[in-house]
């Protein structure tokens, strides 16, 4: 049985395909397109049914390809990429296998979570959501930073794709600045590793971002899409560009680590003059103004008992209210 992407591929939003055609193509019954095309709404897609006609989307959708991705890829990229339409998460599935190269990208993941465990919401054709497996020969313990240095290569490259009001909010979200006073969140990094304290570390770097948002979102915090702030490029293009920049930027951090890429990070520090609150996984609060990063990327904050070193972990950078 074909999964209700897999027919959604075979729809556009310009022509009505019939369910009689979409059966022959996938060698299945009509009942099972039917029965999958009736799931379209679960993914957020409205379509255009006519009776004695057939389907066709209510908007276009820009789906994931493997070959257009591949194609804006630069000479010589080491990316293996593989596109898939569904998966419980991106990073769980390349965590079994974390070929160094390996770029795995979906349309929709079940599962999808990001930092200290929370859901991942994600729109069928208006997210970017991929994970990237990376070897580094150094043990964990140089690998402190990587989550900025990951921050600054996405933000680098959606600045050059238009969006110009992009900026970093440690230790690792993407947040877009509405009408020059607000910041919602427009994407998220996670990252894992197997290894030693030895090495080697074998990586992987999981990245969501909206480029467009859900009708309905159900979000904890504010959220803003790519789209609306100037994406002059698709998802496929995106997507390449991206890895274009994390090879980059990868190997960089791998011989001089995170401190020559600092002042790139502060730079896009999205509150840097805010009185801030570092929340601990056990409720307790640091309160303190931006002072900079350390070497290794750990937040320096100005209290009133002094400078507060915050180490990138299970800690949660909020507003002062």
């Amino acid at each position: 049985m074909h999964d209700t992407i897999s027919l959604l591929r075979e729809l556009n939003a310009h022509d009505f395909t019939s369910g009689a055609e979409i059966a022959q193509r996938l060698a299945i019954s009509r009942a099972s397109v039917s029965l999958g095309l009736s799931k379209a709404e679960t993914y957020g897609v409205h379509l255009v049914r006519r009776h004695g006609v057939g389907y066709r989307l209510e908007q276009p959708i820009d789906w994931l390809d493997q070959t257009l991705i591949e194609g804006y890829l630069q000479p010589g990229s080491i990316a293996k990429v593989v596109v898939s339409n569904t998966l419980g998460s991106t990073n769980r599935q390349l965590l079994l296998d974390p070929q160094h190269g390996k770029l795995l990208v979906t349309e929709w993941q079940d599962a999808g979570r990001g930092r200290l465990g929370r859901p991942w919401m994600g729109v069928l054709g208006g997210s970017l959501l991929f994970s990237l497996a990376w070897r580094f020969d150094g043990g964990s313990a140089q690998l402190a930073g990587l989550p900025l240095a990951v921050g600054v290569a996405v933000a680098s490259v959606l600045r050059q794709a238009g969006v110009t009001a992009i900026g970093l909010k440690w230790p690792n979200d993407l947040l877009l600045q509405l009408d020059g006073q607000q910041w919602a969140k427009v994407g998220g990094i996670l990252i894992e590793m197997q290894g030693d304290a030895l090495g080697p570390s074998h990586v992987v770097i999981g990245i969501g971002l909206n480029i467009a948002l859900p009708e309905s979102n159900q979000l904890d915090q504010a959220a803003a899409s790519l789209m609306s702030a100037g994406l002059n490029c698709g998802r496929n293009e995106l997507l390449a560009r991206l890895m274009n920049q994390l090879e980059t930027t990868l190997n960089q951090f791998s011989q001089s680590g995170f401190s020559a890429l600092r002042p790139q990070w502060e730079a896009l520090h999205t509150w840097p003059n805010e009185l801030l609150n570092a929340i601990a996984p056990n409720g307790q609060i640091k309160t303190g103004y931006f002072a900079g990063l350390s070497a290794d990327g750990s937040l320096r904050l100005n209290t009133p008992d002094g400078e507060c070193l915050i180490h990138t972990g299970d800690v949660s950078l909020r507003r002062a209210i």
